[in-house]
């Protein structure tokens, strides 16, 4: 499968909150480790929607509304694929564009309800 089916498909499992299968499958497709997935923000994170804790490798997400948000979890996926392949860290913006380009691709892939890939 390419990039963009990949993406399309990590973004349908997110939906369908199946967002472990998302991560595992984006992790195999990327070759890097799995991150962990918890539901509660550590407390330097008390704002957020979610973030990256690259020492535990393990993506907090504030409640279980943003488990099934993709926006949010590839959001904070990109910090975890950025730290696990030794490239910089990532900025936030290009966090927001891993995203977007998922959320992209499953529009143009896949119509809700139905499974293309």
């Amino acid at each position: 499968m390419s990039e963009e089916q990949i993406l399309a498909r990590a973004v349908q499992l997110i939906l369908t909150s199946r967002t472990e299968d998302a991560l595992e499958l984006l992790s195999r497709y990327y070759k890097t480790t799995t991150p962990k997935l918890r539901i509660g923000l550590p407390k330097r994170c008390n704002k957020a929607l979610g973030c990256y804790v690259a020492r535990e490798k393990t993506i907090y997400l504030r409640s279980s509304r943003e488990y099934t948000d993709p926006f949010v979890v590839l959001h904070e996926y990109y910090h975890h694929l950025r730290y696990r392949l030794g490239k910089h860290r990532g900025t936030e913006k290009h966090a927001d564009q891993y995203a977007l380009k998922a959320i992209q691709a499953w529009k143009r892939l896949l119509q809700p309800g139905e499974d293309k890939l």
